[in-house]
């Protein structure tokens, strides 16, 4: 359908006319959401939007049959996989769909690995959806607004509750999850229209159901059927009553806010793999071209960083190897001077003959001068140890800069936009969000905290419905930072107090410790040393220190995004919370 019309029994609509449009699918197992998940992206077949499709379970893959602009992305080598992409890689999947105009289907099941955590897979989805969000915020605040359509299959498994039954919440399912509520409350914004489709309500988030204006509803399993029936303000027995691809649906965009349905949906034109078998579609020579230089292009950065990887290792290993060699030579010099020592005490002491005193003073001054080399020699080691270091760290920040350094070179590719406009993977002009956010009422935002909230009634802002829905994210991170602060000793506190309250470079450890504490020893080196590995400074390679706690906290909250102000902010906690447990001492 060359038009974009989306065509589901009798509901009809178009995303790529609506300004912020977030629609919901929702049905158990086997009745008929994939089908129509399947059925809406084959109706978008000929339209060139750029989109980001995320699925688990291989269910739409076989959709680029009847839409062969699709590219499927995975983790590996499998039939099934156009452009195999390493996890490291996949911030670049913003360029592509949001520059190059790519249909890009994310295929995260290729990326488990059940020897590690089997959240790898929400880690890839993570990567690609803040790849895409990261890449729309940058055209939004330069002026060009893209609009694009991402769609998250089986999302109340990647962006579930926390008291879901699976999967087991980490680091990796709350980054995920982040960045999908993110795309939802940010997308009118920055063009980025969402669908989003799941088995059970109970499971997913309260930040993505909350935000979906527009409905479509298969059968429901008990638990879900009473709250949908009083979201749609409809009678449950309708929901209990629908057949196997019939639908309910209402919403502003889909149907004027109307009650439509009971409707049945066509069949996807699409081979469905749980039914038949099917043969992976041939590329074609000029397409399976512009991959192999995306390929290429992958394969040289993975290597160029895996380069910089292995000279910081030998590097690693030489500092130890100094550092080794350095301590015995400190065991030596120590037990050098004991013998020195006790050579000239038993020349002062002893009375014996003139002969024997004058044989031990000057086996006393031997080892003097034995000792004053090794101090040299250990004050040389000292020197290239220090140089080894700075090495090691300049490499170390080399390493890490890779991964912005080539951040634009697939954007440099002119001839792969040519390729893929020839292709039909990009239109020649893409197509642009005009128009302001729609500040409709948003109903249910976050049931457990909003329950009661009606944006239109009290006037607040869609930028303080995302607020309050990230705010359990942030919360989590404050309190990882917090439990770190306690860990900290009342000497730590005050180091860190001190370097915090100068707030910038100071050219030792030394006028560090001074400054705060008025003297220098072994311990407070450590506990300086510690302060630095934990993240709260930072040495630069002339042996500088400066806070880093700002730092520390933006690196914390990562995820989510935050602003300046939000930084600040927890930055300020941090440093009251040091300040509170040193008093309370």
């Amino acid at each position: 359908m060359s038009d974009g019309r989306i065509e589901l029994g009798e509901v009809s609509f178009d995303p790529t006319e609506i300004q912020d449009f977030r629609l919901s699918v929702e049905g158990t197992s086997d009745t008929g959401k994939t089908n129509s998940l399947a059925v809406i992206l084959e109706d978008l077949a000929e339209v060139s939007i750029p989109t980001l499709i995320v699925e688990r379970v291989g269910a739409l893959s076989t959709v680029r049959h009847e839409d062969d602009d699709i590219v499927v992305v995975g983790g590996k080598e499998e039939e099934a996989v156009d452009l195999v992409v390493p996890l490291q890689e996949l911030d670049q999947i913003g360029n592509w769909v949001l520059d190059k105009g790519m249909k890009v289907l994310l295929d995260v099941s290729t990326y488990s690995d059940y020897s590690q955590e089997e959240s790898r897979v929400h880690l890839a989805a993570g990567k690609a959806v803040r790849s895409l969000n990261d890449r729309a915020q940058e055209k939004y605040k330069a002026g060009s607004r893209t609009k694009s359509l991402l769609v998250i299959d089986e999302a109340h498994y990647m962006a579930p509750k926390d008291n879901a039954p699976e999967p087991e919440l980490d680091d990796n399912v709350k980054m995920c999850r982040g960045q999908i509520i993110k795309a939802c409350t940010e997308g009118g914004n920055k063009g980025i229209s969402t669908i989003v489709s799941y088995q059970r309500r109970a499971f997913l988030h309260n930040g993505v159901i909350s935000l979906c204006k527009d409905w479509i509803v298969h059968g429901l399993a008990n638990e879900d059927a009473a709250k949908v029936a009083k979201k749609l303000n409809i009678d449950r027995d309708l929901i209990d009553e629908l057949g196997v691809g019939e639908i309910l649906a209402r919403g502003d965009n889909l149907t004027s806010g109307e009650l439509v349905g009971p409707t049945k949906v066509r069949k996807r034109s699409s081979p469905d793999p749980r039914e038949e078998e099917f043969e992976i579609p041939e590329t074609s020579a000029e397409k399976q071209e512009v991959l192999n230089e995306i390929q290429e292009s992958i394969e040289e950065r993975k290597e160029e960083r895996e380069e910089e990887k292995s000279r910081v290792e030998e590097l690693e290993e030489k500092v130890e190897q100094l550092q080794d060699e350095k301590e015995e030579m400190q065991d030596s010099l120590e037990n050098r001077e004991e013998l020195r020592k006790a050579l000239k005490g038993l020349n002062e002491t002893d009375s014996s003959s003139s002969e024997d005193v004058q044989e031990i003073s000057e086996r006393a001054e031997e080892l003097e001068e034995e000792n004053e080399e090794l101090r040299n020699r250990l004050e040389v080691k000292e020197n290239k140890l220090q140089e080894l270091r700075e090495e090691r760290d300049h490499l170390q920040e080399e390493y890490e800069a890779l991964e912005e350094k080539f951040e634009s070179r697939l954007q440099g590719l002119n001839s792969l936009r040519s390729a893929f406009q020839q292709l039909g993977l990009a239109s020649e002009g893409e197509v642009t969000v005009d128009g302001g956010v729609s500040e409709d009422d948003v109903e249910n935002i976050v049931e457990d905290k909003l329950s009661d909230f009606d944006a239109g009634s009290t006037g607040e802002s869609v930028s303080d419905i995302e607020d309050l829905v990230l705010s359990d994210f942030q919360e989590d991170a404050v309190n990882s930072l917090m439990e770190e602060v306690e860990d900290l000793s009342e000497r730590q506190r005050k180091l860190l107090l001190f370097i915090e309250a100068k707030g910038k470079n100071l050219p030792s450890k030394k006028e560090w410790a001074n400054g705060a504490l008025g003297f220098v020893n072994g311990d407070v080196y450590n506990d300086m040393n510690d302060l630095q590995e934990r993240g709260f400074v930072e040495k630069n390679a002339a042996g500088n220190v400066k806070p880093a706690t700002e730092r520390k906290v933006r690196d914390e909250l990562s995820p989510y995004d935050p602003d300046d102000g939000d930084v600040g902010d927890v930055k300020k906690r941090i440093l009251q919370k040091v300040k509170e447990a040193g008093d309370s001492e």
